[in-house]
């Protein structure tokens, strides 16, 4: 705990404490941390229903805005001033590869239910960022938030499907469990480091979410036609219908501009 000369403490620290103090109130609030079991009939994760994939690209149209540097000053176990980290709400590589894109499908696999993955999702507070910036789950899958920072850290979850939850990461080694039961994109923030923000995006079975080349690939497939959903946090959703083939490659390539 830092003080003044005088041993006072000061100003900045208060307002930390403050917001621990109410995270030791509400850490618990909202999901519970033991999903519960597959509904009977639920396909176990890992048994292959077909052997259809669908593979494809996201792009950016046009010319992306640069990304800006992110001011980590009133962190001084994460200020980098000769090496800044850049924001990650709109990353675009070469040819206009369109990272952190969720890709899902979100028709045509009828009235199957699916059983949850048995091994934990994991999303981590590194630098002061969260990492990866987009974790696609799926529901009741278990959730690892970590903190491996030397600094004061928490999660908080915004949803409107889900349970919401605010919970303390207090020391680097922190570990809490969680889990989200419905689809949709649940954005997670860090309110003692403003910058830090990320979104836990939670869908079926058949997802993905673009990487450093903008592609993505959904296998696993069987045969029919299925629409496809691609998200991303600030240029919104598109959609496409594609119709494959057992054994069958089928290709969605979705294109997005600034709003």
């Amino acid at each position: 705990m830092r003080r003044s000369g005088r041993g006072a403490l000061i100003p900045g620290t208060l307002w930390t404490l403050g917001v621990l103090a109410v995270l030791a109130v509400s850490g618990c609030g909202g999901a519970s941390d033991a999903p519960p079991p597959p509904p009977p009939g639920a396909i176990p994760s890992g048994q292959a229903i077909g052997s259809g994939v669908i593979s494809g690209r996201a792009l950016f149209t046009g010319t992306p805005p640069p990304r800006r540097p992110i001011k980590m000053s009133g962190e001084a176990a994460c200020h980098k001033p000769d090496n800044p980290a850049l924001s990650e709400e709109l990353v675009v590589n070469d040819g206009g590869a369109l990272l952190n894109v969720w890709v899902r499908v979100v028709e045509g696999l009828g009235d199957r239910v699916f059983a949850p993955p048995e091994a934990a999702a994991e999303i981590d507070q590194i630098g002061c960022l969260f990492v990866p910036h987009v974790l696609a789950v799926e529901p009741n899958q278990v959730i690892i938030l970590k903190n491996s920072d030397p600094a004061v850290h928490n999660v908080r979850a915004i949803a409107q499907s889900n349970p919401t939850f605010n919970v303390a990461m207090s020391a680097r080694g922190r570990t809490v469990r969680k889990f989200f039961p419905k689809p949709e994109s649940v954005k997670i923030r860090c309110d003692i480091h403003a910058w830090m923000s990320a979104y836990i995006v939670v869908g079926g079975r058949f997802q993905a979410v673009t990487g450093e080349d903008g592609s993505f690939t959904i296998q696993g497939l069987p045969a029919g036609t299925y629409v496809l959903e691609a998200w991303h946090e600030t240029l919104g959703t598109k959609r496409q219908t594609v119709t494959i083939g057992e054994g069958v490659k089928g290709m969605a390539d979705f294109a997005f501009a600034a709003r």
